[in-house]
């Protein structure tokens, strides 16, 4: 937080220069400005009007460094005073807009067209790339270097959280002696290499696959077979109401005349004892035609007597 005392803002609006007397009435024109007051009175006037516009406000030390804001906002040329206007905010609103767009069309990636999902897939495999590239590159460079005795780094404060994005890319390269009292582990380094070296000599065919496979693992990436097999139609259609097609229905019911039966074995079981049960109806039906037929020939003789 910038703060000052009224004293000094009315200095200033006069034309002192830095490290000048406190008088207020004590100039020292060195440079042109683009505005000065012509008195005190002037000064005073502007510094009244930037504190009833809001560009400061009257502050109140409580301790040493710390200043709360005061009760009653009154110029007084002895008070602190603290800096409220910030600037311009025309980019800052910009990029505030910028970041909630950029935030609802990563939310909306499932409905984006299929010509800019295959170019963000493109553009994130490369970036990925690049950067695999480049983290291999920077720890070899310093693996060699530091066989040798020195710490070279490409970007040495590249993954430092407590710095800004671009301090990060500050300084470009470290060049520094290293630590002593480090041979040992360099000798076991340059053993470890140096068998490594002499593994991929004799065994060319399985470090060749291994280079071949990282081929086609890139060539896979690019050709997007890793993305999920869901074809874009399918993906745009995912709200319609399917509903089946005449041909579909058409293939279907004649699937099911085609499709071969299933023989009636229930029937074939009991094919035996069916024909028992026929047989015993017929025979009880002929007993009762012949009692019926005997019962009508004896009925008038029984009636005679």
């Amino acid at each position: 937080v910038e703060f000052f005392k009224g004293e000094k803002l009315v200095s200033n609006l006069l034309g002192a220069e830095p490290g000048a007397s406190d008088d207020p009435t004590s100039r020292r024109k060195k440079k042109r400005r683009a505005y000065e007051a012509a008195n005190v009175e002037e000064a005073t006037v502007v510094a009244t009007s930037l504190l009833r516009n809001g560009y400061v406000h009257r502050a109140k030390r409580v301790s040493k460094g710390l200043l709360e804001v005061a009760d009653v906002q009154k110029w007084e040329p002895s008070a602190y005073y603290v800096w409220d206007f910030e600037g311009k905010k025309g980019l800052s609103h910009f990029l505030t807009g910028l970041l909630i767009v950029s935030m609802l069309a990563v939310t909306a990636f499932p409905i984006w067209p299929h010509f800019l999902k295959v170019y963000l897939w493109y553009v994130s495999v490369t970036l990925l790339i690049v950067m695999v590239v480049f983290l291999l590159l920077r720890a070899i460079l310093f693996l060699d270097f530091w066989i040798l005795g020195y710490d070279f780094w490409i970007f040495p404060n590249l993954f430092d959280e407590t710095l800004s994005v671009v301090d990060s890319f500050k300084p470009t390269y470290s060049f520094d002696p290293g630590a002593p009292g480090q041979r040992y582990y360099r000798a076991a380094v340059v053993m470890a290499l140096s068998g490594f070296a002499v593994y991929c000599y004799n065994q060319p065919t399985d470090f060749d696959s291994f280079v071949a496979a990282q081929k086609d693992f890139v060539a896979d990436l690019y050709e997007g077979k890793l993305i999920a097999d869901t074809s874009q139609q399918a993906r745009d259609d995912i709200d319609k109401l399917k509903r089946p097609s005449f041909e579909s229905l058409a293939e279907e019911d004649l699937n099911d005349y085609d499709r071969p039966k299933e023989p009636e074995r229930q029937e074939n079981i009991q094919t035996h004892p069916l024909e028992e049960d026929d047989e015993d109806d017929e025979a009880t039906a002929q007993d009762l035609i012949d009692r019926m037929l005997n019962d009508d020939d004896g009925g008038p003789e029984d009636e005679e007597l």
